[in-house]
C-alpha cells in the first residue's frame, strides 16, 4: 500500500503493508496527501511486527563503523543506520537524486507488556504508529524544509482564526496544548500545531498532525472527547480543510504554569534566544539531538549553523509574551485577544 505525501515542496513516497500504520499515516498527513507525485525527494519503506514475530532488525556489514551502539554508518557507500528502542532504519544516499528511508519496528517482549499495562490494549496499536512516524517520516522531513524554507522547528502548538495568529511555546506540561484546544474549543480557532512549530522569519508553516488533550484539560474544558490516543490522551476534532501555506505570526508566547496568572513583553533579544534554544535542548523532541544527529558524517544535512541563523530569524521578525497560565483560561484567552 502507497501513499504519496507532498509537505511544502518535499515531496514522499511512503509503502507499508500493515494496515493500521496506513491508515495513521493518512490520517496525520491528511493536508499533505496527493494523488500521485512524479518523482519522489525521499521513498520510505515501513515495516511492523508484533513481538512474537521470528523478524529480526537489520543485519549490518563490516562496511558500518560504529559511533555508539545506537548508530552506525557506512562512509563509503553513504548509508546510515540507527537503532532506538524496538526501532530501527537504515538511511540510503548512494543515490543523490532520492533519500531512500527502510524502517522497521519489533517490538521488546518485556517492554510491551509494560507499554500494554500503561496504555492498555485500546491504545497500544496508536502508539507504535506514532512512534513509526515521528522516527521515519517526521525527522527526515523537518531536515528537509529546514533547508527548503529556511525554517526552524520550535516545539510549540500554534492556532489561528485567520485573522490572528499564535504561537506558544514551553516545555512539557507548560500549558500549550491547553491554550491550542481552548483556542479551538472557545474562540473557534483552527490548530495549526500540536508538537512541531515549522517557523521561517515571521510566518508559521501548518503541521497539525492529530492534536491530543490530557484529561485534565478535557476536564477544564468541559469536554467529552471518545477518540483515544496514544498515552493518556484522546485526539481533537480539528478540521484542516482549508489550510493556507503560511500564516504571519501575531505573537510568540513562552508558556509556564503556575497560581498566578502573568503576561509580561520579552525584549531581551539574547534572552529569548537562550529561552528558544533551551526549550528545543530539554524537550529533545527534534532530529539533530536524536537518531539523525550524525548525518554530518557522510556529509548530509550540516546544518548547525544555519539553524542558528535561522532562530536568530525568528528572534528578529517576531513579538514575544512570557506567558503564565493558570486554571482561569477564560481570563487567559481573553488577555492573549487583547495585547
Amino acid at each position: 500500500m502507497t501513499l504519496y505525501i507532498d509537505i511544502y515542496g518535499i515531496q514522499i513516497e511512503v509503502y507499508t503493508q500493515n494496515t493500521s500504520l496506513f491508515s495513521m499515516i493518512q490520517k496525520y498527513y491528511a493536508p499533505f496527501l496527493v494523488d500521485a507525485i512524479e518523482k519522489p525527494d525521499v521513498y520510505i519503506n515501513l515495516e511492523r511486527y508484533g513481538y512474537v514475530s521470528r523478524k529480526k532488525h537489520f543485519v549490518l556489514d563490516s562496511d558500518f563503523a560504529t559511533f555508539w551502539s545506537a548508530v552506525q554508518i557506512d562512509t563509503n557507500n553513504k548509508r546510515y543506520f540507527f537503532s532506538q528502542q524496538e526501532m530501527s532504519g537504515t538511511l540510503d544516499f548512494s543515490d543523490p537524486d532520492i533519500i531512500k528511508v527502510h524502517g522497521k519496528l519489533i517490538p521488546n517482549k518485556i517492554r510491551h507488556w509494560v507499554n500494554i499495562a500503561l496504555q492498555w490494549f485500546t491504545r497500544i496499536d496508536k502508539y507504535y504508529n506514532r512512534f513509526i512516524i515521528k522516527t521515519c517520516i517526521h525527522d527526515i522531513v523537518f531536515i528537509l524544509l529546514e533547508q527548503k524554507l529556511s525554517s526552524c522547528l520550535l516545539h510549540a502548538t500554534a492556532v489561528t482564526n485567520g485573522e490572528k495568529t499564535y504561537l506558544f511555546t514551553g516545555l512539557w506540561w507548560s500549558g500549550k496544548s491547553t491554550l491550542a484546544s481552548s483556542f479551538l474549543q472557545k474562540k473557534w480557532f483552527t490548530i495549526l500545531s500540536d508538537n512541531y512549530g515549522i517557523v521561517a522569519g515571521n510566518k508559521i508553516f501548518p503541521f497539525p498532525e492529530l492534536p491530543r488533550i490530557t484529561k485534565g484539560t478535557q476536564k477544564l474544558l468541559w469536554m467529552d472527547l471518545k477518540n483515544k490516543a496514544d498515552g493518556t490522551k484522546n485526539y481533537l476534532e480539528n478540521n484542516t480543510d482549508s489550510l493556507q501555506k503560511s500564516y504571519q505570526i501575531d505573537w510568540i508566547f513562552v508558556c509556564s504554569y503556575g497560581k498566578e496568572f502573568e503576561l509580561s513583553v520579552i525584549e531581551d533579544t539574547a534572552y529569548i534566544f537562550e529561552l528558544l534554544s533551551s526549550i528545543n535542548n530539554y524537550t529533545k523532541e527534534f532530529p539533530e539531538y536524536l537518531n539523525l544527529s550524525l548525518l554530518s558524517v557522510i556529509g548530509k544535512f550540516n546544518t548547525n549553523e544555519q539553524r542558528i541563523k535561522n532562530l536568530k530569524n525568528i528572534i528578529d521578525n517576531n513579538r514575544f509574551y512570557l506567558l503564565k497560565n493558570n486554571k482561569d483560561i477564560d481570563n487567559t484567552l481573553n488577555s492573549i485577544l487583547n495585547v
